[in-house]
């Protein structure tokens, strides 16, 4: 009986999924835990590893097709086992045999030295015997098929998109990642030489390119879309000065990176007080599911990182329960594989707040939109040189930044918002705080 390649489920909402490219052809013998495919779904790429060792036959979903989960999309048939699907594949099938495949030692060796799987290869020797003409037949064939298209070329999923994006042929591209693997900077840089003049119609401007809503960018517009419409949204704002975290975090980068360790980042620092400051304030710590608020036991911070194709974020695990060296470590390790797209489901998953910082671009201040079904998000700006009239109304001049919280009102108050707001500036410019 063969063995179906269905569309993998990676997370609780998701519905379907989107194959990027076959990482085996069709009559392709497989083993066991071998990757076949790659999958997106609307967070994270990942690769579908082989359930059973045979050969790949009725592959009936193309790269950058939408397939519903559950659905069978490939079958992989073992010694002996013949594919009788409806599928293109039918005619390269052997006949239906009772017993195991029979093979001439000739014909085993060209197939084996050729990597093809002799169970999709037709027998017309005696008893359905596989003969060498039988190989010799089905090699011409394959050599006679149509050149490889863009989803056969050796590609990331982001340069894959950013090609169908800007209309180029990754064939025609020459990559300059492992192995010669087309990036997206790749894609970039041959679109750049290949531009042509924009066409101008009557009153309408001249369009560079036109990018499908699709995949990560559908998401975040469906997400902050739904948002922005059913949640009501207020913001709470405090001036910090930054002086002791910016001390501690220059303190750990010169203990740890010459030893090897993580960069220790603001960030890093950011989430260690926004952890202590949710402990004591539940109502922060939220969500807001169908008619209720469901405070967490855990305080999980999710942390927005800006990748290719959007924004994607990652999520810390029981920060308040990690040090400073364990934060930087995950954050680094997150951060590198959501913008390679090595993001696991449970990477996303679980987030009971979330912190964006955009102060590294230059930004002083900013709102971000709640993160559905969050009740709270952060928004962190640019630490820069500002006078502050301190408590004996002498003037100085310290590093300050703008913390900013979103919150959704039908689960958290503005008195609560403040009092999380004023704790967590007191973890920050009284860090010892954090230690108790």
């Amino acid at each position: 009986m063969s063995t179906p390649v269905i569309m993998p489920k990676f997370e609780m909402a998701q519905e379907t999924g989107t194959v990027l490219q076959w990482l085996k052809e069709e009559g392709e013998s497989i083993e066991k835990g071998q990757a076949i495919l790659e999958v997106e779904t609307d967070k994270v790429t990942m690769e579908v590893e082989a359930l059973a060792s045979g050969v790949l036959v009725g592959v009936r979903a193309e790269s950058g097709e939408v397939v519903p989960i559950g659905q069978p999309i490939a079958h992989i048939i073992g010694p002996g086992e013949s594919w009788t699907g409806k599928m293109e594949a039918v005619e390269e099938a052997p006949p239906a045999s009772a017993g195991p495949l029979r093979v001439t030692p000739v014909a085993e060796r060209m197939a084996k030295a050729e990597g093809i799987g002799l169970a999709a290869v037709r027998g017309t020797g005696p008893g359905g015997q596989v003969t060498k003409s039988d190989v010799e037949a089905y090699l011409a064939k394959q050599r006679s098929k149509p050149a490889p298209t863009d989803e056969k070329v050796r590609a990331v999923p982001a340069a894959r998109r950013l090609a169908r994006e800007m209309g180029v042929e990754l064939r025609t591209i020459s990559g300059t990642g492992p192995d010669g693997r087309i990036q997206s900077e790749d894609v970039r840089r041959a679109a750049g030489t290949a531009l042509t003049p924009p066409s101008v119609s009557e009153g309408r401007p001249a369009i560079r390119r036109e990018i499908p809503l699709t995949g990560m960018r559908r998401t975040i517009a469906e997400r902050m879309t739904a948002s922005a419409r059913e949640a009501p949204q207020f913001t709470v704002s405090v001036d910090v000065d930054m002086s002791r975290a910016l001390a501690i975090v220059e303190d750990l980068q010169s203990a740890l990176e010459p030893a090897g360790g993580p960069r220790v980042t603001l960030t890093t620092f950011l989430v260690k007080a926004c952890a202590w400051a949710l402990l004591r304030h539940p109502a922060v710590n939220a969500s807001i599911q169908a008619e209720n608020i469901v405070e967490w036991a855990e305080v999980n911070v999710g942390v927005a990182v800006a990748v290719e194709e959007g924004l994607i974020v990652p999520v810390i695990h029981r920060a308040d329960g990690l040090g400073m060296q364990a934060i930087a470590d995950t954050l680094a390790d997150l951060a590198t594989r959501a913008r390679e797209e090595r993001l696991r489901p449970e990477d996303v998953q679980g987030g009971t707040f979330t912190l964006s910082n955009l102060g590294m671009f230059g930004v002083d201040r900013f709102t971000a939109i709640v993160n559905p079904p969050q009740a709270a998000i952060l928004a962190v700006g640019r630490v820069t040189k500002r006078p502050w009239v301190m408590e004996d109304d002498r003037v100085e001049v310290r590093p300050m930044a703008t913390l900013t919280l979103t919150a959704d009102h039908r689960g958290v108050d503005g008195a609560v918002a403040g009092r999380f707001l004023t704790d967590l500036q007191v973890a920050i410019e009284r860090p010892g705080f954090l230690l108790r």
